[in-house]
């Protein structure tokens, strides 16, 4: 017999498996951006991280806005690191510091 907790504990797993995938697709999103954002400047991504995510609207779209550090070398011996921004898995912002232009 099923009872009302059953359920209840159900529809928990269902939610934390739904939002790990979700989190899981946006770091997807997140890597595939910023690859395509070193390609158009000419830039190495060394490796991306996650650092903060919370619920928020962008206009009336409620999401995830994930904000992470990406690794990023322009000479092929510096290191820099910038911050990419993303609201669900559009690309909201991108700051990077100041960098030795490629050759």
């Amino acid at each position: 017999m099923i009872t009302l907790f059953d359920v209840l504990l159900f529809l928990l797993l269902l939610y934390v498996a739904w939002l790990f995938w979700q989190h899981r697709r946006q770091t997807e999103h997140a890597y595939q951006h910023a690859l395509w954002y070193c390609k158009q400047q000419r830039l190495q991504m060394l490796d991306l991280e996650k650092v903060s995510t919370r619920w928020s609207f962008k206009g009336r779209q409620p999401g995830w806005r994930s904000c992470f550090i990406m690794g990023f070398s322009s000479d092929g011996t510096s290191r820099y690191e910038g911050t990419l921004t993303l609201h669900n898995s559009q690309l909201i912002a991108v700051n990077l510091p100041p960098f030795r232009e490629p050759n």
